[in-house]
């Protein structure tokens, strides 16, 4: 007699809770591999951790693309339960995650993760030797690695699929919730505003005075950061505060959140806003819900509602009038020079618009001019097969039809940016898509809190508040459009973006 044995979906939903919680632990342990390899690993070991990352990448590629994984997650099916319900959120991420992994084979995955830290170190070598030409030693041993890295994610996006183009398949990985036409069409709009703006104000803007460039001790800059970030509420219990060539914020775990920032000695604002930025990303990070550890309902839903965070407190909040009425006379106890100026000459300073060839020392307007140039480059590498040689080139003229600036070497262009050399394709559109966000974000606290009395107060702990209430503790329980809709009323909309810039530059220039 055959007995027919009952499928207990609770329990099985358990396990794979239970098996994702344990990959997350692993993907922590490869988080702080990478952090290591940013921060304090020894240059020469650069090569053996390529190989202890693409070990320890292929082994939990493997567990995501495990039969024995398919065959649990195939029994549970989200439309059993209420929708946004943790179970529903959790079983429609599982579901697509597994999806998109298993398309990709152990072997290319780790390919690509042997690939990565070797292609960094060629973009550095690169990178510090301003090339001017294509026959650059240096420039062509990079290139070859770009190259490679290049047609292995043109393997993912035929492995993968798309709906609208290629490149919506690497978009994917950072935004699911717009196809690259929708993003073309919000950077159009937006392209058209900023030149609007640049014509009306950039002149009016280069009377600031130039007060952020100088002779800035690094140890004090330092020093200061460290303040900025403990007065904001990041302490040194669950956070830490490093120097690295390219700054960035990573997990360890929901106790163990890293910043890292760069100190240059001639310029402070680096330091402040780039600290500023990578803090928004880990208040982002540090508020996610425990409880809900290793699910996507403890997740973050995309990098684009990620850089909102940090553009939020990095330029709304880090280079308003308010900010500094808090934070300017402890920056002149660090740094006498300032004691020469007032409030509103650091102000004007720190909002100067800067026609710059480098996207992380630009200004906040021109800033989004650098995104969409990078944006349109991606579109043409895999949808109309951009060759590797012909990049810089086109960078270049890009460039001057944006900025009417001529590039002297190709450090000033396409080699500037690390991304590429990670292979974080489709990454780039997530910081516009941030900034416009974090606008419409402002204008929605601004209507519920005293946001200008708070922050002049140094009272950080509301707006940290809303945050956390109104994004953060949501994880993936919402896409980026459904979430922007239910905190606005609105989709997203550039205009935001333009009125919040149009406002400030009004008051200050």
């Amino acid at each position: 007699m055959l007995i027919k044995k009952t499928i207990n979906k609770q329990q099985i939903y358990n396990k794979v809770k239970k098996y994702n919680i344990y990959i997350a632990y692993l993907e922590e342990i490869l988080s702080l591999l990478y952090w290591d390899d940013r921060v304090t690993m020894p240059k020469l070991a650069n090569e053996y951790r390529g190989k202890q990352i693409a070990i320890l990448t292929e082994y939990i590629h493997k567990l995501k693309t495990s039969k024995k994984y398919k065959n649990l997650i195939n029994l549970l099916d989200e439309n059993d339960y209420e929708k946004y319900s943790e179970e529903w959120v959790n079983i429609k991420w599982w579901k697509y995650s597994y999806e998109r992994s298993s398309k990709i084979p152990p072997k290319l995955m780790s390919k690509l993760s042997n690939l990565i830290p070797i292609s960094i170190n060629r973009w550095e070598k690169a990178k510090e030797h301003k090339p001017t030409s294509l026959k650059d030693p240096y420039l062509k041993e990079y290139m070859n690695y770009l190259e490679k890295i290049i047609e292995i994610n043109k393997e993912f996006i035929s492995l993968w699929g798309y709906k609208s183009e290629p490149y919506q398949a690497l978009l994917e990985n950072y935004e699911y919730s717009f196809i690259p036409s929708e993003i073309e069409s919000i950077f159009n709009n937006l392209l058209i505003k900023t030149k609007e703006l640049i014509k009306k104000y950039y002149d009016k803007s280069q009377k600031a005075k130039d007060i952020l460039k100088g002779d800035f001790d690094i140890k004090k800059q330092e020093e200061f950061c460290k303040f900025l970030v403990k007065s904001i509420g990041f302490t040194e219990d669950f956070s830490r505060l490093d120097p690295t060539s390219h700054p960035f914020a990573t997990s360890i775990s929901p106790k163990d959140i890293r910043i890292t920032t760069k100190y240059v000695q001639n310029d402070i604002g680096n330091s402040i806003f780039g600290t500023l930025h990578e803090l928004g990303h880990a208040i982002y990070d540090y508020n996610l819900p425990e409880e809900h550890f290793g699910q996507p309902k403890g997740d973050a839903i995309s990098l684009s509602v990620h850089e909102s965070q940090s553009r939020f407190w990095e330029n709304i909040i880090g280079r308003s009038i308010s900010f500094w009425n808090y934070f300017y006379p402890h920056l002149s106890i660090y740094f006498d020079i300032f004691k020469n100026y007032d409030i509103t000459d650091f102000v004007k300073a720190a909002n100067k618009i800067d026609l710059q060839p480098i996207r992380i020392e630009s200004d906040e307007l021109t800033y989004n001019l650098h995104i969409i140039l990078r944006f349109n480059i991606e579109r043409k590498i895999f949808n109309e097969n951009l060759k590797v040689k012909e990049i810089p080139e086109l960078w270049n003229d890009l460039f001057y039809k944006y900025f009417d600036y001529k590039l002297s070497n190709y450090s000033e262009g396409f080699l500037q940016d690390v991304h590429w050399a990670e292979s974080l394709f489709g990454y780039f559109p997530t910081y516009t898509l941030g900034n416009i966000i974090a606008a419409q974000i402002y204008y929605k606290i601004k209507s519920e809190l005293n946001l200008n009395e708070l922050i002049s107060k140094g009272d950080f702990s509301k707006i940290i508040e809303y945050l956390k209430e109104n994004i953060h503790k949501h994880g993936m329980t919402y896409t980026t459009k459904e979430l922007i809709q239910k905190i606005t009323n609105n989709n997203i909309d550039s205009n935001y973006l333009y009125n919040y810039f149009e406002e400030k530059y009004s008051i200050l220039f």
